[in-house]
């Protein structure tokens, strides 16, 4: 599914950019990346094939850092969405990935009850089935 593909691809990265988590950002721990999916455009049906050709997925990056840290979970953000933006005509865990394309460029998401930093990025996908 696209939440392992992109995990194993974010902890290929050397070095790896922190802890990943699928699906939620727990309370805890303080720092982490959190992958989530989220609604994308329709499939396609490809010609001459059953079925569905090539998916349209969006996905959020989420990274939190310890309380009152700012400067990391921002460069652990801005380098997420640099490696992100590099997945053009690439297979991950064995699925071909057209394109990642960045909706916009990180940004400031919130700053929680323990004064932990988050900022987020959102990504379309283009990519054939898991």
């Amino acid at each position: 599914m696209i939440l392992d593909e992109i995990e194993a691809y974010l902890n290929a990265v050397t070095p790896p950019l922190g802890l990943t988590i699928k699906g939620v950002m727990p309370a805890t721990p303080d720092a982490c990346i959190s992958i989530m999916e989220s609604s994308g455009p329709a499939s396609d049906l490809g010609f001459g094939m059953i079925g569905i050709k090539h998916e349209h997925p969006s996905i959020q990056l989420m990274v939190r850092g310890v309380p009152d840290d700012y400067e990391t979970p921002r460069l652990v953000i801005e380098r997420a969405y640099h490696e992100m933006a590099k997945i053009q005509g690439m297979t991950l865990s064995g699925v071909n990935y057209l394109f990642v394309r960045p909706k916009q460029a990180p940004f400031l998401m919130a700053r929680d009850d323990s004064k932990r930093i988050r900022f987020a990025v959102n990504f379309s996908v283009d990519k054939e089935p898991s």
